[in-house]
């Protein structure tokens, strides 16, 4: 079963979730997950995974996401991914968490703490100018489909209960 994005392109409703899965066991895992039907792939930098995820997905529905340290570093931060994945486009390119917080390096999934351990939020990067570096995505042809991750934004939201 799938869903017609708003630029035509169709994905799949539900999605493989690679998070904390151990690289060595990773071809098995996809190979296994395609076998009985899965073709969505939800990966991200922060799992530490994607050259095995890489390896295994020909023919799936490919989504990586934006991790929040790397909104004022979008293109590079998909490049990276698109790199280590071994792939030359995604699917589908997601903002991790609608929340820019201090740049730790493109690839580096470290966050950022001050000296009380809160979160650094940058000020600087706006939602707004992370959404037109996503457009820049599609019209570069690295990406065919954006969007932000709804799971996080019901957390996000549910904190404002």
């Amino acid at each position: 079963m799938a869903i017609t994005l708003n630029n035509g392109f169709k994905m799949p409703m539900v999605g493989f979730g690679v998070w904390r899965v151990e690289g060595k066991d990773m071809r098995d895992l996809i190979t296994n997950a395609i076998k009985i039907g899965y073709r969505h792939f939800d990966c991200a930098a922060d799992y530490k995974n994607e050259p095995e995820v890489g390896e295994a997905l020909a023919g799936a529905f490919r989504t990586g996401l934006l991790w929040n340290s790397d909104h004022g570093h979008v293109v590079e931060a998909c490049k990276d991914s698109m790199k280590k994945l071994q792939l030359d486009y995604l699917d589908l390119y997601l903002v991790h968490f609608p929340i820019a917080t201090k740049h730790t390096g493109v690839g580096t999934t470290d966050s950022a703490l001050d000296e009380d351990g809160v979160l650094e939020i940058d000020t600087n990067v706006s939602l707004e100018t992370t959404w037109h570096a996503m457009e820049d995505l599609v019209s570069m042809g690295l990406v065919r489909s954006i969007g932000i991750r709804c799971t996080d934004i019901l957390k996000i939201l549910s904190t404002f209960q």
